[in-house]
């Protein structure tokens, strides 16, 4: 990656050079005005092609963009080259026309003016289609570049026939009336191309605007010297102006993965984004290699990135004309033209490949699965942000359900992705306009024999949804971040509660507020709930931190650095979800716990099963030894509160006793 910098470093400083060099030869040009076409000096042509041909070879060595505005681009190119070859042509020809005849001399300056003037043509639609504007999107605007260009062409041609656009006469080029035809179109043009950089900033804002703005104002003076003062320079300037979007614009290494060498996922967002502009139909084959993590750790780096150039090529040379994408850490994607290459063969022909062993670096063999999801585009998902979110809800579902095999992603409930669209947006609205409820369950304590807690739960009610689960909401929350202000808004509706109703003055010793990780992973997290509870003038005694494992984060030194000074500033702290698998005795042994809350599901087992009920019983009388306070979550019958309370839990809470209700129905709760 550092080399390819360096290289185009080179370049650019070549470019600049080259440019300054040929600057001083204009300046002299313009001066030494030549009268005749026979004595023209052709060394800007020649450099003009030189440059041509160096793009041309440097557009084949580089990994082509499958796109359409790109394939413009080789159009222009070519278009720029042609007009070149024939300049050059009808100079040598008009030095010549004893020899080789007027009439040949005569075909190819009309060729010659045939190309030129399509440039700016060219050079138009190429910009409007990097513009991603609607405009170009209807159907009348490429038919309307067409005529223009018949027009210009019949035009030309018909000179050639009543000598009404241009004659050369005496050894010298001049232009009649009719000129005014292709000349005002390639003006129309040149303005289009103006116009649709700069309303279309942003599609061009990685276009450097020096480079830019000095080719248009030297292809300004190139027509002046041309057309007035007879000096060819016109070729030499739209060749730097192709060197300059070719560096710029279509620069491989803006949308190439260092390691793999396929398309980065940057440019899969473009490339598909302009798939569905052109409203074309497409498969899509991703494939996600299973635990490549374990591969890293096992064989190095090295030997993983080694593996993953190995993926990539081998999805490149499939012979199904397709395009590779690295979407991932661990997946690439594959997108196939429609009713070319059936999908399913596509992807039982990757399948077949990850049967047999890789060979990342020679001697070492690496055997891997993986699961592969298909889709059809625009069926399956009609954008990209769609399609990320398929393919993610797809791959999540395949690596629990069907790792190492394939699935079609038309036969998943793609309305779990839709509702959890909503879900996320019915979240936002609700942050935004502070709609989140916050409800409290009471906890009932065995040894004081009142309510002497309760648990903080916020609760979500859409005017389209109607009532939404935490178990749905709290992670689509998570993921998307926006458990961090939700959990804030929580936070500060709970220790306003606490002091609107003097808490202190009732049984009621503390509220347990849950905590995501996510929420602890923010550095100064510890400080912002300090200055809440000073703000609402909370005692630290007053709060529970209840520390929840939705979010399967691994505990980290900032979660660790919060969790520490939220505990030294007075704050009691709780394991929830004890015994699900999510929370386990690691965490007890780390962190400073004092009240442990077991998980419904293994007290709900405890009276179905044998085992399960001396599970639980050993596990209590366990926490006991280590001196730490225990919650009993999901307790529902009279039986349940009565061998929990004799198996050694020190609070009890679930539905026998409340569920969770609004903070007014709780106070008349424990009046009462």
């Amino acid at each position: 990656m550092m080399s390819a910098s360096i290289c185009y470093l080179e370049d650019v400083i070549l470019y600049y050079s080259f440019i300054r060099q040929y600057g001083k030869i204009c300046i002299y040009f313009s001066v030494v005005k030549d009268d005749g076409m026979t004595d023209w000096n052709l060394a800007f042509d020649y450099a003009a092609i030189f440059i041509l041909i160096l793009i041309g070879v440097w557009y084949w060595h580089e990994k082509r963009i499958p796109m359409k505005q790109h394939a413009f681009f080789w159009l222009f190119l070519n278009t720029v080259l042609l007009a070149t070859v024939c300049e050059i042509g009808a100079t040598l020809t008009a030095r010549y026309v004893d020899i080789v005849g007027y009439d040949t001399f005569f075909v190819v300056l009309t060729l010659q003016s045939i190309f030129i003037d399509l440039t700016p043509l060219s050079l138009a639609y190429y910009l409007l289609l990097n513009s991603h504007t609607d405009f170009v999107k209807r159907r009348w605007v490429p038919r309307l570049f067409q005529v223009c260009a018949f027009i210009i062409i019949a035009v030309v041609i018909s000179n050639y026939f009543y000598r009404w656009v241009f004659v050369f006469e005496e050894e010298r080029f001049q232009m009649l009336w009719g000129s005014i035809i292709p000349y005002g179109i390639d003006a129309a043009m040149v303005i289009t191309s103006f116009i649709t950089i700069l309303r279309h900033k942003q599609k061009f804002a990685f276009l450097k605007a020096s480079p830019l703005s000095f080719n248009f104002v030297c292809g300004v003076f190139a027509c002046f010297f041309q057309l007035v003062l007879y000096v060819p320079m016109l070729n030499l300037m739209l060749s730097l102006l192709c060197l300059t979007l070719f560096y710029y614009q279509q620069n491989t290494n803006m949308v190439i993965d260092g390691v793999t060498k396929q398309f980065n996922r940057r440019f899969l967002g473009d490339y598909v984004d302009n798939a569905f502009y052109e409203e074309k139909q497409f498969g899509v084959v991703m494939v996600a290699m299973d635990d490549f993590k374990m591969i890293n750790k096992t064989y190095g780096v090295e030997v993983g990135d080694n593996l993953l150039l190995q993926v990539g090529n081998f999805l490149e040379q499939m012979k199904f004309g397709q395009f590779v994408f690295r979407f991932g850490s661990d997946q690439f994607c594959v997108i196939l033209p429609k009713n070319k290459y059936s999908i399913t063969e596509v992807a039982k022909h990757i399948e077949e490949r990850f049967y047999h062993p890789w060979y990342p670096k020679g001697e070492v063999s690496v055997m891997m699965s993986a699961s592969i999801c298909c889709m059809e585009c625009p069926k399956d998902a009609k954008s990209f942000g769609e399609l990320v979110e398929v393919v993610d809800y797809s791959m999540a579902v395949a690596k629990k359900t069907k790792k190492g095999c394939i699935t079609n992603a038309g036969e998943i409930e793609l309305d779990r992705i839709q509702r959890d669209k909503a879900i996320e947006k019915a979240v936002k609205v609700a942050i935004d306009r502070e709609d989140l409820m916050v409800y409290y369950q009471p906890i009932f304590s065995v040894g004081k024999n009142v309510y002497n807690s309760a648990e903080a739960l916020v609760r979500l009610n859409d005017e389209k949804l109607g009532w939404i689960s935490p178990d749905e909401f709290i992670p689509i929350a998570e993921k998307n971040g926006l458990i961090i202000q939700m959990g804030e808004i929580i936070f500060r509706r709970v220790c306003q509660f606490i002091r609107d109703f003097e808490l202190y003055k009732t049984a009621i010793e503390y509220i347990e507020v849950n905590i995501s990780p996510v929420q602890l992973m923010q550095y100064d997290f510890a400080e912002r709930m300090i200055r809440i509870m000073e703000e609402y003038e909370v005692k630290p005694e007053q709060i529970n931190v209840e520390i929840t494992e939705t979010a399967n984060i691994s505990l980290a030194a900032v979660i660790d650095k919060n969790i520490r000074k939220l505990v030294e500033y007075g704050i009691t702290l709780s394991l929830d979800d004890y015994g699900s698998g999510n929370a386990n005795i690691g965490y007890i042994n780390q962190l400073p716990f004092k009240i442990i809350k077991l998980d419904k599901g293994i007290i709900w087992d405890s009276f179905k099963n044998r085992k399960a009920e001396t599970t639980l019983e050993y596990t209590i009388g366990m926490l006991n030894a280590l001196d730490l306070s225990i919650v009993a979550e999901g307790v529902e019958t009279k039986e349940m509160m009565e061998r929990l309370a004799e198996f050694g839990c020190h609070y009890l809470q679930g539905w026998y006793y409340s569920k969770a209700i609004p903070d007014e129905e709780f106070i008349k709760l424990i009046e009462a």
